[in-house]
């Protein structure tokens, strides 16, 4: 199947008359005929009931025209897109990360980066870790937003670390651990403070398997409480707003809220958080790559302590 035989087609199923299709089409009648007898004996089907006097479309025919158009407009699209993308010369900067919550850090960064070059277009890919290094070990990606894999290994990859996150103790500021830490001037919470209260327990869907069903949990939890099990930070937060608990969640996908507060948590572990990159990419200082590592580690330092409450 090609676009000739597809441009036949449908003018033909609009004109509904070959010597004007051909006249439309600049080409010859003979050859219009050609290009849909061509078409129909590819598809194994009559497209259009044909007579001396008359032309009209198949029940097939009828059927299968939205989906010839939709083909032609999205390859005219797609000649349209890249012509014009070579001539204006821009750049696509493919990021993968694994949480929604990051998009706000993410945008804080290209915000930078596309003030100094406006022909770079972003690419983001919504993924787990480990999915995203692939990704960008085949070159489908040129940067990865996220916590350090400490099993992943490349020659050809480096990591950039942008600082140790933590996790940050989130709730409504009416919640009554948010309450009482208020009244003793806290500025954390320990893991004896939270142990009494319900917590939102945001988990990817690959660990719980791997975590709750072998006892092992990343974060304290209070396994005679009611506690909801969540699996992206968007739905902790939602819980969290809802006044159903507090919810653990990583430093770097803290969102400032109005009705929410953030504390530390002190006996939190760390990890190094930054970007995978590509060690070539990054070695050109004029590449979008580079602009994106510099900018982030100038973010980081603005963006990463919690927010003030």
């Amino acid at each position: 199947m090609n676009t000739q035989q597809l441009e036949c087609f449908t003018t033909l199923a609009k004109t509904l008359n070959y010597a004007k299709t051909a006249e439309q089409l600049s080409m010859s009648q003979p050859a219009v005929t050609r290009q849909i007898q061509s078409l129909e004996t590819e598809l194994s089907t009559q497209l259009f009931n044909r007579t001396t006097r008359s032309v009209s479309l198949t029940q097939v025919g009828f059927q299968f025209l939205p989906d010839a158009q939709q083909m032609l407009g999205l390859y005219y699209h797609s000649l349209e897109w890249i012509s014009t993308f070579h001539k204006h010369k821009r750049t696509v900067l493919r990021i993968g990360y694994a949480d929604s919550h990051a998009n706000w850090f993410i945008s804080k960064i290209l915000s930078g980066v596309l003030a100094d070059n406006e022909n770079i277009v972003p690419e983001l890919t919504l993924d787990q870790t480990d999915a995203n290094l692939h990704r960008l070990t085949t070159s489908q990606l040129d940067l990865v937003l996220g916590i350090k894999d400490a099993k992943f290994t490349a020659e050809d990859i480096a990591f950039q670390k942008l600082h140790d996150d933590a996790f940050v103790c989130v709730m409504r500021k009416n919640h009554p651990l948010a309450l009482a830490c208020k009244k003793r001037r806290r500025k954390s919470v320990s893991s004896k403070d939270m142990w009494p209260y319900r917590q939102i327990i945001d988990i990817p869907p690959y660990l719980l398997k791997h975590v709750f069903s072998r006892g092992h949990h990343i974060v304290p939890v209070n396994d005679e409480l009611d506690n909801i099990l969540c699996a992206t930070t968007s739905e902790a937060y939602n819980l969290a707003l809802a006044g159903a608990g507090f919810a653990l969640i990583p430093q770097h996908l803290t969102l400032p809220h109005k009705e929410l507060i953030f504390l530390p948590w002190e006996e939190s572990p760390h990890a190094p958080m930054g970007i995978y990159y590509r060690q070539q990419g990054g070695m050109d200082k004029n590449s979008a790559i580079y602009k994106f590592i510099i900018l982030a580690r100038e973010c980081t330092k603005e963006a990463m302590p919690c927010h003030k409450q």
